[in-house]
């Protein structure tokens, strides 16, 4: 009776921790509260039914037992979760490796159990007088040892597959069989000491059953250390994998926003010989045309009023030539006059009130990739806007410190990623998307500063406001 009992709690365990491990990963089919549920009952059913009858059976109750158990837990996965078959496998195999390793960490410690209650029972033995009295202890004995057992247990192996949980933060990445083999061999490996362990520790002699930690009493410190290493090398591998994701994902960004770089230092090029030649264009072009001018005033007659009205629309054409904005530097010109065409052509007004600091150590291809990028963001976003919408931008220096200020109104919904602090792209390839403000974060890491997103929930619009700092003083490559 008391053997049943503890099996069922340690399937109802098992179940119970299966269904919140696997909750983390994967995404349901179904309702999330139906999708536990389901996995809860329908893993207990096959461990009670199945695995249990398996685990009695010799010589069955080894690597056949431990196979089984992977199968049918991957068979619950694909029938309750959305199809992703090697995030699936990976999820399988290292809740089966956890589950069993963490039995032999239990099982010495029950054996510091049963040599506390034995020395117990010599205390109680001297006490008790009546059959009633001994099985009454016996019975509270065995069922405090089996509730200790059970909540030692639970607990690893909640902490365990927390931790694994909580170290995978990628959860959404897609596996590639070479990054996938380095995260499931340490998990396969752990599934084959197990069923090293489970033959070592108990053999069969004559008909009797030997316990090798009763035999070789070091079993008991060595069996919980290889178990708790092989642990924390699944755990180990699971965060170090997430760091060569990281890494990899880092490289693509950096490669390219230098790609970024290279076309716009390549069109910066172009520009601003076009800008001089503009700018000396525009220059004798109004000189040619207050020549002109001077003539015509000169000259009386009836047509000396059409010849004034076409002159000022020449002038009007002149000085179209000329951009908008003077921030002192062509470059930043350039950026913010296209970007306020490109603003005006989808109705957005466009406001700005920007100084290049020329006197502080701040790369202009920086600032250019900086604006470029934060002023298409809030293009894109503003576009969204029904009816009336505008886009600011502003500079500012506060000592060594430069600002850059660009505020934008916006429709949708905005989610900030936790590990970035930026906000997630709403298109649906994000592996392309969404590297704007990453570029404009890394930017301003490059001189010791960093970006602030504020946002205003005002009457029927919303404000996003982007604010970049930057350290002229110290600057990292």
């Amino acid at each position: 009776m008391y053997e049943v009992g503890l099996s069922i709690s340690l399937y109802l365990v098992n179940s119970i921790a299966g269904s919140i491990y696997m909750q983390k990963f994967l995404r349901g089919k179904y309702q999330k509260k139906i999708v536990l549920f389901a996995w809860t009952s329908l893993y207990y059913i096959i461990q009670s039914l199945v695995l249990d009858r398996l685990d009695r059976t010799y010589p069955l109750n080894d690597l056949m037992g431990v196979l089984t158990d992977i199968a049918f837990v991957l068979l619950l996965i694909m029938l309750l979760y959305d199809k992703v078959f090697l995030k699936q496998l990976f999820v399988a195999v290292s809740f089966v490796a956890g589950k069993e390793i963490i039995k032999y960490i239990i099982a010495v410690i029950n054996q510091g159990e049963y040599w506390v209650i034995s020395k117990f029972s010599v205390v109680l033995l001297k006490k008790i007088t009546t059959m009633k009295e001994a099985d009454m202890w016996s019975y509270i004995l065995s069922v405090t040892n089996g509730l200790v057992y059970v909540l030692l247990y639970a607990l690893l192996l909640i902490v365990y597959f927390s931790m694994i949980s909580r170290k995978f933060v990628r959860k959404d990445y897609q596996f590639k069989i070479h990054e996938y083999a380095f995260l499931i061999l340490p998990n396969v490996s752990t599934l084959c000491i197990s069923v090293t362990l489970k033959l070592m520790i108990l053999s069969v002699q004559n008909g009797t059953t030997a316990n090798v930690f009763e035999k070789v009493p070091a079993t008991l410190f060595w069996v919980p250390l290889i178990c708790f290493l092989l642990l924390g090398v699944n755990i180990s591998s699971v965060m170090l994998f997430q760091k060569l994701v990281q890494l990899g994902e880092e490289e693509r960004k950096r490669a390219i926003l230098e790609n970024q770089m290279v076309q716009m230092q390549q069109e910066i090029e172009e520009i601003q010989d076009i800008y001089a030649d503009m700018r000396g264009l525009r220059h004798d072009m109004k000189s040619h045309l207050e020549s002109i001018a001077a003539v015509i005033r000169g000259i009386s007659g009836k047509n000396k009023e059409e010849l004034d009205s076409y002159i000022e629309k020449m002038e009007t054409t002149v000085s179209r030539l000329d951009f908008a904005y003077r921030t002192g530097n062509p470059i930043t010109d350039v950026i913010i006059h296209q970007k306020k065409q490109e603003a005006e052509k989808q109705n957005i007004s466009f406001e700005a009130d920007f100084t290049y600091p020329d006197k502080q150590q701040i790369d202009v291809y920086d600032i250019g990739i900086v604006l470029n990028n934060a002023l298409e963001n809030a293009i894109e976003a503003s576009s969204k806007v029904p009816g009336k919408k505008s886009i600011g931008l502003r500079s500012y220096m506060k000592g060594n410190l430069f600002f850059i200020e660009v505020e934008n109104d916006f429709s949708s919904e905005i989610i900030i990623d936790n590990e970035t602090g930026l906000p997630v792209s709403s298109k649906a390839d994000k592996q392309l998307h969404g590297l704007g403000m990453e570029n404009i974060q890394r930017c301003a890491r490059k001189y010791m500063g960093g970006i602030d997103i504020t946002i205003h929930d005002m009457e029927n619009r919303k404000k996003f406001i982007l604010t970049i700092m930057m350290y002229e003083k110290y600057f990292t490559p």
